[in-house]
């Protein structure tokens, strides 16, 4: 939950929450008024909802292999430099991979910015992966 999705009530209960955790932990609920007793727990849970979420590690980053990097320059430049040909190629040749289609669009963007024939396509800096293995491609080719 982040501030912005937090109603104006959800503030309040946080608010409360953090000003009378204190005394509640010394003197217990039973010395507020039922209103602010559900107020109070209301701002718990919000606030426990919060840290438990923070202490979820991140989504894993999965790297590239150099295989699927080369597969992606080579799909980009057997496909005519079509970038969705290409994403469509990488999944049908990696269907059980945990890169997302967003990921790869990036990395085959990265591989357009190194195209000679789109110099004004510089949205994305390239990876050193993507710079070493593409130079070695081309060592090949030439």
């Amino acid at each position: 939950m982040t501030q912005a999705t937090l109603t104006a009530s959800d503030a309040a209960a946080l608010e409360f929450y953090q000003d009378h955790v204190a005394f509640v932990d010394g003197f217990g609920l039973t010395n507020l008024d039922r209103p602010e007793r559900l107020l109070f727990k209301k701002g718990r849970q919000l606030m426990e909802a919060a840290l438990a979420a923070a202490s979820k590690p991140a989504t894993k980053r999965v790297p590239y292999t150099d295989q699927e990097v080369q597969f992606l320059v080579t799909a980009y430049l057997n496909a005519g430099a079509h970038m969705t040909d290409t994403l469509n190629a990488f999944f049908a040749v990696f269907p059980e991979t945990e890169h997302t289609r967003s990921s790869v669009w990036q990395k085959i963007q990265r591989i357009r910015t190194l195209d000679n024939a789109y110099p004004m396509d510089t949205q994305w800096d390239t990876d050193l992966q993507v710079r070493a293995i593409a130079c070695g491609m081309s060592a090949r080719f030439a």
